[in-house]
């Protein structure tokens, strides 16, 4: 960590009026709630208050020191290396280790999670899962976790005596697992709600199912609809459920046919029509022109350009219900 980095974690004084409980964090941050209460028990990160029932309650001071610990896993330095910073305040200076620390913690879980594959456990791939995302966001958890080792399947299968059984293996569990945890993050999600669904013809939606995962966190509602959704079927499912933006998704590229059918979709629709996966990194000038917007295949990046269109909290959208912590 740098001077500037370290001074940045300083405190700053709250609005001494101003509480909200464990929920509304989730949703300012992306963090999910499991994750603050780690950092809390396992790091001193944050110190809630408490109400007489127990329940914690945040301020904007823990709002921009999460987004500050957030930005810092993302350079690579460690939670450990975080911890001791906010602790001791401007005076320590952090070296490369924390760098070293953090990215030694995602190459194991990656080793552990492709051994654990070849021998097909699935308590071990379960373990090492709910490890990482009990300490980091579930983004992060996608990035540099699942993605890798989607791709180390999907890259390597011809060399393993194995590999098409073991890349069944992962994406059944990796199914179940986001099911149920998907469902888990649409009972506490009540901000605006989106449709998310993949684009005619695609039929990959792990992706799309990740993103929606990590939107729910954010506080969206998700009206999920899979793969290969028609888009003449859009207009009328906007209108009935309310949908304030859609995010369709691609892993293949956009030919001309297809561009030229979601630019005639926004036509159709009053809402943002939004493209993610592999199929939005390139640019789509007559979708473009014609509105729509890309958010490329970073789910992190595509979270912050979502947000610019459909915010994910405003006034009674996501504080119409108090939760504690």
């Amino acid at each position: 960590m740098n001077t500037e980095q370290l001074w940045e974690l300083t405190p700053v004084m709250p609005d001494p009026t101003e509480r909200f409980p464990i929920r509304i964090l989730t949703e300012r941050s992306g963090v999910g709630a499991s994750t603050l209460r780690a950092w809390e028990r396992r790091y001193g990160l944050l110190a809630p208050e408490r109400t007489p029932k127990g329940h914690r309650l945040y301020n904007s001071k823990d709002v921009r020191l999460v987004e500050q610990v957030l930005t810092l896993l993302e350079e690579g330095h460690s939670l450990s290396a975080i911890a001791k910073q906010v602790k001791a305040g401007p005076d320590l200076v952090e070296g490369d280790k924390g760098m070293r620390e953090q990215s030694g913690v995602w190459s194991a879980y990656l080793t552990g999670t492709l051994q654990a594959i070849h021998e097909f456990s699935t308590e071990r791939v379960e373990a090492i899962y709910n490890e990482a995302s009990s300490l980091y966001p579930v983004t992060m958890v996608t990035e540099r976790l699942i993605e890798p080792v989607l791709v180390d399947l999907g890259n390597n299968w011809q060399s393993r005596h194995t590999g098409i059984a073991e890349e069944h293996f992962y994406a059944s569990w990796l199914r179940n697992r986001l099911g149920a945890r998907f469902h888990h993050a649409l009972s506490q999600a009540s901000g605006p709600r989106i449709l998310c669904a993949c684009v005619p013809g695609s039929y990959h939606d792990t992706g799309l199912m990740l993103f929606s995962i990590s939107a729910l966190t954010r506080g969206y509602r998700v009206l999920y609809l899979g793969a290969d959704l028609p888009s003449n079927q859009i207009p009328a499912v906007t209108d009935r459920s309310g949908t304030r933006g859609v995010v369709l998704s691609s892993r293949e590229d956009i030919d001309a046919s297809m561009e030229r059918e979601l630019a005639d979709l926004l036509i159709s629709v009053d809402v943002p029509v939004m493209l993610g996966g592999p199929g939005s990194d390139r640019p789509l000038p007559v979708f473009e022109e014609a509105g729509g917007v890309r958010l490329g295949s970073r789910i992190a990046v595509a979270l912050r350009v979502l947000g610019s269109h459909v915010p994910a909290f405003g006034a009674g959208e996501s504080r119409g219900r108090s939760r504690g912590g």
